[in-house]
């Protein structure tokens, strides 16, 4: 009826936050005139945190290691270190640690097992302080799927999920599990929830469209990558993404020039050498296998960077360094057998190939086993 039910002004400290959002929640309610409003000592939902400061602390870290570069990264870590030297032992920030030092695992910084461990006593130490809170759930899921254990992951952010059902970083990862698992249809409510919630962190504009990827629609998964490469041009994993998409709908000239245009500051970082690959197998030129170091050391991550170097192989014309990427992404927790089989157009192709066809037999094989254990 666009009558206007309630309006009030306030003002406090900013210590005192929380207490004045609950009480505009609370007075919302209650002139709503709903069913059952909330008994005035009642909270709506479970408090955040009980420090401003530390509330600070983790939201600008969160931005900051989603930039998937070291220097935010680090950032990141200095932030949350601050936070709990300022407000003591804190499980939100503890798991949010541990969450950050994983962030250096995603983006090939440190594929060794010193971030897994970081995370891992992070997690012990929320734990601890806090049995059974969501994010120490929601940080289990992730220490799993950086172990490569999706299912793991999966039941772990479902339990996260069950106690916070609007938390960003739990609907992400799990959504991401659910989609390089083959599950398309579970995930997309997921998504569609995050976009609703989150909708100005770059990484979760990108989601609807790797749905849309994962079933081969990349002109539909187009949009949502340019948003999250035009909202952190800065964001090397934005912009592998988005050479990637354009390149997979055909566009593959603007993919070059994209690639080209990478800052000359992160082409020595692990996703501008990918972006790098990728620019010379566009530019059609048969690109140069990794060192071995290095290329054991990103077969260590997730499953993310060996995608896109199997990717960029293929595309480059190496089946044989596309198809060992392949299976390297596979072992890390990469099983959808469609988009491998079907729907990726670099990868596809390679059907027939005896090697490929034993790394699409391993993806079905873990995918029977991922759906037997839901």
């Amino acid at each position: 009826t666009e009558d206007r039910l309630w309006s009030q002004g306030y003002k406090g400290e900013l210590g005192d936050l929380f207490a004045i959002q609950e009480r505009i929640a609370q007075e919302v309610v209650a002139s709503l005139d709903v069913a059952h409003p909330a008994e005035s000592g009642d909270r709506l939902t479970p408090g955040p945190m009980g420090d401003v400061a530390a509330w600070q602390c983790l939201v600008q870290a969160r931005q900051a290691g989603l930039r998937w570069r070291k220097d935010g990264i680090d950032e990141a870590v200095e932030l949350l270190t601050r936070g709990l030297s300022v407000v003591g032992d804190d499980a939100r920030l503890h798991a949010a640690l541990g969450r950050t030092h994983l962030h250096y695992r995603e983006i090939g910084v440190d594929t060794s097992d010193t971030p897994l461990k970081a995370a891992e006593s992070c997690a012990a130490r929320a734990s601890a302080l806090e049995p059974g809170l969501a994010v120490v759930h929601q940080l289990e899921g992730w220490i799993r799927y950086s172990r490569s254990d999706i299912r793991g992951a999966v039941d772990a952010l479902e339990l996260a999920r069950a106690q916070e059902p609007n938390d960003p970083d739990t609907l992400g990862l799990l959504a991401n599990c659910l989609l390089i698992s083959g599950q398309v249809e579970a995930a997309r409510p997921l998504i569609e929830t995050l976009v609703s919630i989150d909708p100005l962190t770059p990484l979760t504009r990108c989601m609807p469209g790797w749905a849309d990827a994962m079933e081969g629609n990349f002109e539909a998964a187009l949009g949502p990558y340019r948003d999250m490469f035009t909202m952190d041009e800065g964001n090397p994993m934005a912009r592998l993404f988005y050479v990637y998409m354009l390149a997979a709908s055909g566009r593959r000239d603007e993919a070059h020039d994209v690639a080209e245009a990478l800052p000359e500051y992160l082409r020595s970082s692990p996703p501008g050498r990918i972006i790098g690959i990728f620019a010379k197998a566009l530019a059609g030129e048969r690109p140069d296998p990794l060192p071995p170091a290095e290329g054991e050391a990103l077969a260590r991550g997730t499953d993310v960077i060996p995608r896109f170097l199997a990717q960029a192989y293929a595309l480059g014309g190496d089946e044989e360094q596309a198809v060992t990427w392949a299976a390297r992404a596979v072992d890390r927790g990469f099983i959808s057998h469609a988009f491998l089989a079907n729907h990726d157009p670099f990868l596809a192709p390679l059907v027939g190939h005896a090697g490929y066809d034993q790394v699409l037999e391993t993806a079905r094989a873990r995918l029977r086993e991922f759906v037997a254990n839901e």
